[in-house]
């Protein structure tokens, strides 16, 4: 089982990769989800949550808690979120096989395919 310290680097990560990712990844991302969404990761075993802001096609910076409003909701174990981040499982394989579970409308959930 990852730490939360573990965790919490990987999702920094992520949102560093997209930070780096370049403009013109950012647009796509900003055309598929053109209003600012939160989105929150719930880390089911180590009982945590951590949420962030997605707007203009980049990631605010990462908060511990709950969010006071909540466009996607992300459920997964530390293990799998950390495999995910990584690339050792795709958003989609995970969410169809029950590794996670995504709370978002259909269009969203597209759309996050965009950050894996």
């Amino acid at each position: 089982m990852a730490t939360e310290k573990q965790v919490r680097a990987k999702l920094e990560e992520m949102i560093h990769r997209l930070d780096k990712a370049g403009e013109e990844a950012q647009a796509n991302l900003a055309r598929a989800l053109p209003r600012p969404k939160t989105i929150q990761i719930d880390v089911t075993d180590l009982e945590v949550s951590y949420w962030t802001e997605l707007a203009e096609g980049r990631m605010g910076e990462l908060e511990e808690g709950e969010a006071a409003e909540v466009n996607i909701r992300m459920r997964a174990k530390s293990d799998d979120l950390v495999a995910m981040i990584d690339g050792e499982v795709g958003l989609m394989s995970s969410f169809m096989s029950g590794r996670v579970r995504v709370d978002a409308s259909l269009s969203d959930l597209l759309a996050l395919r965009k950050l894996a």
